[in-house]
């Protein structure tokens, strides 16, 4: 029995070497400002790769329930958007941003704001984006910014060493087997 645990110890062990630690950050900030509608300021974070739940039949990513914040002339507050949509081709050539008080959503068209992954996910990618807002329809400027980070997380290469539940697996397993071989030894 001794080495059995022993071995099955050693397998373990042997297995959990080669575990990489997983990155903490994988989300994006998203910021939209502009100096129009009083400086309108608009923030909010997304995960960074994702299988998205649903996308409207002209391919439009929509996520519910998002935490953010909602301003005008640099007073943010929290607020929940019911949903975020975000298209990577604006209406007739347009980029653009649309929002609603009332439903309280946010919608973002620009190209290059995802992309499509030959496994079926998405990324969503950083960079920054000149939108307008509906007078852009009618040739106004695009006078808002969407900035698009990938704020860095703690360490050098966002990289923390977080506990996978394979290695408190390990640390349990190990435990147990101590205490199976002190248990025999007292009796």
């Amino acid at each position: 029995m001794r080495k059995s645990v022993f071995i099955a110890g050693i397998v373990f062990f042997a297995s959990f070497l080669f575990v990489q630690p997983s990155r903490a950050d994988n989300f994006n900030h998203y910021q939209l400002t502009g100096a129009a509608f009083g400086g309108m300021t608009i923030s909010f974070t997304l995960p960074q790769t994702l299988t998205p739940s649903s996308v409207t039949w002209n391919g439009i990513l929509n996520f519910t329930n998002v935490a953010g914040t909602w301003g005008k002339g640099g007073q943010n507050t929290p607020y929940n958007f019911s949903t975020v949509m975000i298209g990577s081709m604006g209406s007739d050539g347009t980029n653009y941003w649309a929002t609603g008080g009332t439903t309280r959503f946010v919608e973002l068209e620009a190209p290059g704001l995802f992309t499509w992954n030959a496994d079926g996910t998405v990324t969503l990618n950083t960079g920054t984006f000149a939108l307008g807002d509906y007078h852009s329809f009618h040739g106004g400027p695009l006078s808002f910014t969407l900035t698009v980070v990938d704020p860095p997380g703690p360490g050098a290469d966002d990289v923390v060493g977080t506990p996978e539940p394979a290695s408190l697996m390990l640390l349990s397993v190990g435990g147990l087997a101590l205490g199976a071989l002190r248990r025999r030894k007292t009796n």
